[in-house]
């Protein structure tokens, strides 16, 4: 994994960074410390970054947005991962 530089998103109130993993571009921010809406209000603009492309939106929050998955259901597919802190990450790709 390359180092994370960060990117200057308009609108959104976290810091993104990007890197890329095997050969795979990720957009990253951390919300696990964010109080809603924060959290859905950032990943909305994240999903703008990755529309249209294969990179990744990664998510790390304190719980899993379950009450976001509907809503993106038709656009995009992700996994979860349950980290040593207790916070969740999620990953977004745009559905193929």
């Amino acid at each position: 994994m390359r180092e994370k530089v960060r990117l200057e998103i308009p609108g959104a109130t976290l810091p993104f960074y990007t890197y890329t993993d095997d050969g795979v571009t990720y957009i990253e921010f951390d919300a696990s410390r964010s109080q809603p809406p924060e959290p859905i209000v950032n990943v909305m603009k994240g999903f703008e970054l990755i529309q249209g492309t294969d990179k990744r939106l990664v998510m790390i929050n304190a719980h899993e947005p379950t009450p976001l998955y509907p809503r993106i259901a038709d656009s995009f597919v992700w996994d979860v991962e349950i980290l040593e802190s207790g916070d969740v990450k999620i990953v977004f790709r745009k559905r193929d």
